[in-house]
């Protein structure tokens, strides 16, 4: 904050650290939370914002997120992968629905590099009969990626193009495994575009069906596993509450909102729907870390720390791994395909034995799948 003040001030230069200092934040929000008892602030808008002044001014973002707008804009994906093997995951004998106002997001990490979720999510939803379609070729990049590095005019152009394409496709809710892609759809897209779909995580989608009595498992999962709260699922999932209004300069250098902003502390988000789901799967036994919902540990993955500074994303995922064990679980589940891969790749560099699994393969576990 102090930082974001003086550049705004002009009493700060542009350096190789500065830029370092800021992005190696992971855009998690929880300075948001715990910082915000303290003080009436904002500290993840600014990060954010201040990103965006960086990108402006010519300075960001790191090298590694420059190629970004360009793989988008070309390929659709920051993973520069093919655009035609967006869905070479999806198994054989799927039945979708062309005409469902049902939309399964899959998103890019989930499509390219945590395929297992993808294929796990599809078979849950055919063995429920629920009907659902997929957008293919017309499933682009969220967003995310450029909105946390500063990209915002990039950004915003791909959230416009997205938004059309769910219009087009008449979609009336949408269904995402991946907590970013929930984060963008359910608070960055309202923020700026009139948007018209609900949209569902696969957590809270499986939690109705089980309120429902329509989710019901067949095979025991004997397994003690602990639940890792992803940032932008918990804190960051936090429904967006509209505000119309303005800063006003009340003393030198004192902005305030007029009238007060509706205060987002993270309490909102999805916390209670993984872990319905599952304390109802036979033979799971739920242990809790002492860090949970808004007060979670990030993994270390988000805001584009992953591909800028690996070892620090290792290290924070590392952290983790390391509070997970003192539960006494065997294997650490979460929702997100990005927690995924980073606790993961800490697990197997710290030689750990903990395993991981996203949510919906231990629900196709379950189901006999």
């Amino acid at each position: 904050m102090i930082v974001a003040h003086a550049l705004l001030n002009n009493r700060l230069e542009y350096t190789d650290e500065l830029l370092n200092v800021i992005y190696r934040c992971s855009a998690c929000g929880g300075c948001s939370v715990s910082c915000g008892y303290m003080f009436d602030l904002e500290p993840q808008e600014v990060i954010i914002e201040l990103r965006n002044k960086l990108v402006e001014d010519g300075f960001g973002p790191m090298p590694k997120h420059r190629k970004w707008p360009d793989y988008i804009r070309e390929k659709h994906n920051p993973y520069n992968e093919d655009h035609e093997k967006r869905i070479a995951w999806m198994p054989e004998n799927i039945e979708l629905d062309e005409n469902s106002d049902l939309v399964y997001f899959v998103g890019c990490t989930t499509s390219y590099r945590r395929t297992e979720i993808a294929k796990a999510t599809v078979r849950i939803l055919n063995d429920l009969g629920v009907k659902f379609k997929i957008l293919h070729p017309n499933e682009y990049c969220c967003g995310s990626p450029l909105l946390k590095t500063g990209q915002k005019k990039e950004a915003l152009e791909l959230m416009k193009q997205n938004v059309e394409i769910f219009k087009k496709a008449k979609v009336k809710k949408i269904l995402t495994s991946c907590a970013g892609c929930y984060h963008m759809f359910k608070v960055e897209y309202p923020k700026i575009l009139n948007t018209e779909f609900k949209v569902l995580h696969t957590a809270e989608f499986l939690d109705n069906l089980v309120k429902e009595d329509r989710l019901k498992f067949e095979k025991s999962v004997d397994l003690k596993v602990t639940y890792h709260d992803p940032c932008h699922l918990g804190r960051l999932g936090e429904p967006y509450i509209p505000w119309k209004g303005e800063l006003v300069e009340v003393i030198p250098g004192v902005i305030m909102p007029v009238p007060p902003k509706p205060v987002r502390r993270g309490t909102n988000g999805i916390y209670e729907a993984p872990r319905n789901v599952l304390k109802n799967i036979p033979g799971i036994k739920l242990v809790e870390m002492e860090r949970i919902k808004e007060y979670a540990w990030c993994c270390g993955a988000g805001g584009g720390v992953k591909a800028a500074f690996p070892d620090f994303a290792l290290w924070t995922a590392s952290k983790r791994i390391e509070e997970a064990k003192t539960t006494g679980a065997e294997a650490i589940v979460s929702c997100c395909p990005f927690c995924s891969t980073n606790l993961k790749d800490a697990i197997r560099e710290t030689g750990e034995k903990m395993q991981f699994y996203d949510l919906t393969e231990l629900v196709a576990r379950a189901l006999g799948g």
